[in-house]
């Protein structure tokens, strides 16, 4: 009788541990739903708020970028314009849900944490260019302007390696007073300069390696002899020739000292066979003067190099989880968004098919999609993007180094 009472007693005890475990399962479950529902809740209503910055970017290029936000019923957008200068990656992280900047220190510092971008935007731009997390939206570019009058007196051929452009401005002493010319008193374009004969002289590879040992805070001295290629390219054997090329006549005496004025008026009067700038700087002179000029790239050492293009980017991140900021970024990859994005900035779109501005930046979209290295951001925003001071300082000692 007791055997049969434990039996059952027993299995009274077993349907009661499974009614415990069954309603402490269905507890953990209620309790995960209920959780999850409100998580998702709580995200929604964080998302109708999209916070967006603007860093070191023009106030012209803000409001372009601004008026491609689509106006939707119950989602706000803040917008605040960030100047140049010191910023807090860990503050811009936790206050906004994108970025919109040039491509730079800041996006290589950023990129590991952010999303990663819808991928049918992917699909419109040239393969050079893709980014999963940080996409460009418009280019800018370093360009040589070469004089068509003198490029016509010398043979109609513009410098297609850097040895030619060499003997270009070798033989352009005959025609003008500075063969070769740019704005050396801005910190960026000499900087830019520098960067650029790196790039077409080693290729990616050296012109990375340069702008890492920038980074890594290399005093300028030991930069000067650090190998940047297995060639033996390094700064020095950059800078040595350029100190040499006022006395060759290549160059006026004081080109690190030019300012854009000085640029302009060797332009306006056929005083240079060929000068250095940016393709915004391009569109601030005057069209009856730019007109004589033939914009390119400052050309590769050799056809062997894995060369790119230094061609700042206005590039785009999102950096939250917000899903309405991820959802906004193929606006801005329309062919209709880029083509109106090209209009009001005069920048080169990235789009494959949108119809750029002119001739120029549908250029420089060609060359930026062909270059086996895409487009690369000058010296100043791959290196000092949040430090301008420390940027005029190593600008000194490269015009200390040259004069």
């Amino acid at each position: 009788m007791s055997k049969k009472n434990n039996k059952k007693r027993n299995s009274q005890n077993k349907k009661i541990v499974l009614i415990v475990v069954a309603a402490i399962v269905v507890f953990s479950l209620l309790v995960v739903g209920v959780t999850t529902i409100t998580n998702a809740i709580n995200k929604k209503r964080r998302d109708k708020t999209v916070k967006v910055a603007f860093y070191g970017l023009s106030q012209e290029y803000c409001d372009a970028l601004m008026e491609r936000f689509p106006k939707e019923e119950g989602i706000s957008l803040a917008f605040e314009v960030l100047s140049d200068g010191p910023l807090d990656l860990g503050f811009i992280k936790n206050k906004y849900d994108m970025i919109f900047t040039w491509k730079g220190e800041v996006t290589d510092a950023l990129e590991e944490t952010a999303e990663e971008l819808p991928g049918k935007i992917l699909e419109v731009i040239p393969s050079s260019l893709q980014n999963k997390k940080c996409a460009p939206i418009l280019l800018d570019n370093c360009e040589i302007a070469y004089n068509k009058e003198i490029v016509e007196k010398l043979g109609n051929s513009i410098p297609n390696n850097y040895p030619d452009f060499l003997n270009f401005l070798n033989d352009a002493k005959a025609y003008v007073f500075s063969p070769f010319f740019c704005s050396g008193a801005d910190d960026r374009v000499i900087t830019a300069f520098i960067g650029n004969i790196i790039e077409v002289l080693g290729g990616v590879d050296s012109y990375n390696l340069f702008i890492d040992e920038i980074k890594k805070g290399t005093s300028f001295e030991d930069l000067l002899d650090v190998q940047l290629s297995k060639a033996g390219l390094s700064l020095r054997s950059v800078l040595d020739p350029l100190k040499s090329w006022p006395g060759q006549g290549y160059t006026h005496p004081s080109w690190y000292n030019g300012t854009a004025s000085d640029l302009l008026y060797f332009a306006e009067e056929n005083h240079t066979a060929a000068f250095f700038t940016f393709l915004h700087e391009h569109r601030q002179i005057q069209y009856n003067t730019i007109s004589r000029y033939e914009a390119f790239l400052l050309p590769p050492a050799s056809s062997t190099i894995k060369y790119g293009i230094i061609a700042p980017a206005i590039s785009v991140m999102v950096i939250s989880e917000n899903a309405n900021a991820k959802r906004y970024v193929p606006e801005f990859f329309t062919e209709d968004a880029q083509m109106g994005l090209s209009d009001i900035t005069r920048l080169a779109p990235v789009h494959s098919r949108a119809q750029a501005v002119d001739r120029q930046a549908d250029d420089v979209r060609y060359w930026a999609a062909a270059s086996p290295g895409g487009a690369l951001p000058d010296v100043a925003l791959a290196a000092f993007q949040r430090n301008p001071a420390a940027l005029k300082e190593f600008a000194a000692k490269i015009r200390n180094y040259i004069k």
